[in-house]
């Protein structure tokens, strides 16, 4: 029984720092300056096919996850240019966008 125990123990630590090495991989991230350039790319491809000149509402400043990015560009574009063109209007998952400064 003890020996199991070990076992199971040593999987789990094994499990937890394999997570970790994942979450810190700096090809899941985008830089600042990448993520601020693709999000000014998408705004500009929504504000050219609904007539708009609609700006970012905030600049990352550090690094940013490449999913919570897509997720963001995602629902830029499949906003109808009616909502896209309300003042301040800003997509949930863009707002939701979280900076990592390691």
């Amino acid at each position: 029984m003890k020996l199991s125990l070990s076992k199971i123990g040593i999987f789990f630590v094994f499990c937890g720092l394999s997570i970790h090495c994942i979450q810190n991989r700096d090809d899941l991230f985008y830089s600042g300056q990448e993520g601020n350039q693709k999000i000014f790319e998408t705004y500009a491809l929504k504000n050219s096919a609904c007539g708009t000149n609609k700006l970012p509402g905030a600049l990352l400043l550090g690094r940013v996850k490449i999913d919570d990015l897509k997720l963001c560009f995602r629902a830029i574009e499949l906003i109808d240019c009616v909502t896209w063109n309300t003042e301040g209007y800003v997509p949930g998952s863009c707002k939701n966008i979280g900076t990592s400064f390691k």
